[in-house]
């Protein structure tokens, strides 16, 4: 039933992320020219070995690595532009080809979340040529309660926090499972679509529904429309900036900065240069520039101040339904899309 759920609640976002794009007519003098970026490289099945154009999480690993997970295509590894790899359920112990979040820890092994086959821990091998090892964990093999990953994060301790499915949010410490829902605790719903930790270990947590919740490892505080400035109570995405600023993207209220004075900053596309209204990814640079991925209004830059728009018509982004960014240690931008592959550029 939650599957069926799940892709009920995907098609209600795609539309409503769509259909928000015809209701705002963009003020051009709020947004600067895209013209003064390097050229862009796109990869896409049809010029690379990139094995899916759905590319729905992007994570750059300590060696600069990209990590790529793909909705049908596994997990990719891509280093230095050139050198593909390819984790699939047809080459290697991958539990699912449908990967919905990544995360790598401290000792640089990767969390995989799959759609519909659990948790998936990639060790790589030490020698040149060595296989990883996969350790999967399921409901047939351990406690975890759920098969559908949606979202995860690593503390400062190591230990791994997952949304699985809609049965709240689980922390494993590597031998211990413990499950936090709408039975046993505060959270406001058991549907957990991202998951972000500041630097005082505070776990943020977005909900479907239940607004964004904070859980400091006893109490938990809860933010929805009806108690706080949040716009939307349907949370796609959170990311930590550099001062601990909470950068809460929503479902058709924009995105907004919640900051250590408990003030709320929303940026819509009628208070601002925001494309679109639905937000499913957030990148913080050093300078404190904002690089938010929308659905359907292509990718938008703040940097506090003014907005400068991506988007297909005046840009080589591939696609406007922009599903995951992140920023390398060259300042390079990845951008993840739907049916459009990745798009970097500086």
């Amino acid at each position: 039933m939650i599957l069926n759920m799940i892709k009920k609640y995907s098609l209600i976002i795609l539309v409503f992320s769509l259909c928000s794009v015809t209701l705002h007519a963009q003020d051009s003098a709020a947004v600067d020219s895209v013209d003064n970026v390097d050229s862009w490289v796109i990869f896409q099945k049809s010029n690379s070995d990139m094995p899916d154009n759905n590319a729905l999480k992007i994570v750059v690993g300590r060696d600069g690595t990209k990590w790529i997970a793909t909705e049908r295509g596994g997990l990719v590894r891509l280093q230095k532009e050139s050198n593909w790899t390819i984790y699939a359920t047809s080459n290697s112990a991958i539990p699912h080809n449908s990967i919905y979040a990544i995360t790598i820890d401290p000792e640089g092994e990767k969390w995989i979340g799959t759609y519909g086959n659990g948790l998936s821990k990639m060790k790589e091998g030490t020698a040149e040529g060595e296989e990883p090892v996969f350790t999967n964990f399921n409901t047939s093999n351990s406690l975890l309660p759920h098969n559908w990953i949606l979202a995860t994060a690593v503390d400062s301790s190591g230990d791994l926090w997952v949304g699985a499915g809609d049965q709240g949010i689980t922390k494993f410490n590597g031998t211990e499972w413990f499950v936090f829902n709408t039975f046993n605790s505060a959270i406001p719903n058991d549907v957990v679509n991202a998951i972000a930790i500041d630097s005082k270990g505070n776990k943020w947590i977005g909900t479907e529904e239940g607004g964004l919740t904070k859980y400091d490892g006893t109490g938990w505080t809860t933010y929805n429309m009806a108690n706080s400035g949040i716009p939307s109570n349907w949370v796609l995405t959170i990311t930590v900036d550099n001062d601990d600023n909470i950068w809460v993207g929503t479902l058709n209220g924009g995105v907004s900065k919640f900051d250590a004075d408990s003030t709320w900053k929303t940026y819509d596309m009628y208070n601002s240069g925001m494309p679109n209204n639905s937000v499913y990814s957030v990148a913080i640079e050093d300078n404190n520039n904002v690089w938010i991925g929308t659905g359907g209004g292509g990718l938008a830059k703040f940097d506090g101040k003014d907005w400068t728009v991506f988007d297909h018509s005046n840009s080589q982004l591939p696609k406007d339904f922009v599903y995951a960014v992140t920023i390398d240690d060259e300042n390079f931008k990845w951008v993840g899309t739907w049916k459009g592959g990745i798009a970097k550029f500086k």
